[in-house]
């Protein structure tokens, strides 16, 4: 009696499908927005100690970039980067064996 395969265990010699055009993951994703959004913070603070420092023309150039950088940052860190995904080959499965006369099902 020939042995059985368990369904879904792969064979030795079974192909590997590659998935490398695959989007990043959620949590990845996610990551990469919140260290963005972090930056543009800390590039508030520094904007907002630059103005308390700095003599007038540069404390008011300071002040309009520490306002208005929540609202950048904001939309840069809910931007998503896509990534360019080209068109997947077609997966063409191996030619499977045919049964030969003397294997009946029905007998």
């Amino acid at each position: 009696m020939p042995q059985r395969r368990k369904r879904g265990r792969e064979r030795a010699d079974a192909t590997v499908i590659s998935v490398t055009s695959a989007q990043p993951g959620r949590s990845e994703e996610l990551e990469s927005r919140i260290f963005r959004y972090a930056w543009m913070m800390s590039l508030r603070v520094v904007c907002f100690v630059g103005a308390v420092i700095t003599p007038s023309p540069w404390r008011w150039i300071l002040l309009v970039g520490a306002v208005f950088l929540p609202s950048v940052a904001v939309v840069l860190a809910n931007a998503r980067q896509t990534k360019e995904v080209s068109g997947a080959e077609v997966y063409v499965p191996p030619a499977r064996p045919e049964l030969g006369p003397d294997h009946d099902t029905e007998k």
